[in-house]
């Protein structure tokens, strides 16, 4: 299994790449914005990718738009939109099938839950 973690603070990527790493013994890979997670859509698979919204170079929301309507390797995985700037506007910007949404501070026995849902269908 391997996930995708993009946040543009480094202290939230280490925190979330340490937490899934010990959770599902994983491999992770981390991206700063959305435009370096899009590249590494195309060149690896993902079984889940989680994203903060407000970044430099592309959104979260750019990003999912390009994952799900550009070719990639991910046009398929579950996406987890992780942002302090959540409303219902963003919401539908980005309502697509499997894409989830919670807000910052992470509610971390929800955070795992959901991920867990998604990881574990197959």
């Amino acid at each position: 299994m391997k996930i995708l973690i993009v946040d543009d603070e480094v202290e939230i990527l280490d925190i979330l790449e340490e937490l899934i790493t010990d959770k599902y013994m994983c491999e992770v890979d981390r991206a700063s914005n959305g435009l370096d997670a899009f590249i590494l859509c195309q060149e690896s698979e993902y079984s889940f990718i989680v994203t903060d919204h407000k970044m430099p170079f592309m959104t979260g929301a750019a990003l999912i738009s390009g994952v799900r309507t550009r070719k990639n390797l991910n046009m398929k995985t579950p996406i987890l939109m992780l942002t302090g700037f959540l409303t219902d506007e963003l919401k539908g910007r980005v309502d697509l099938e499997d894409v989830e949404f919670m807000s910052k501070p992470i509610p971390f026995k929800e955070f795992f839950e959901l991920i867990s849902s998604y990881v574990y269908k197959y």
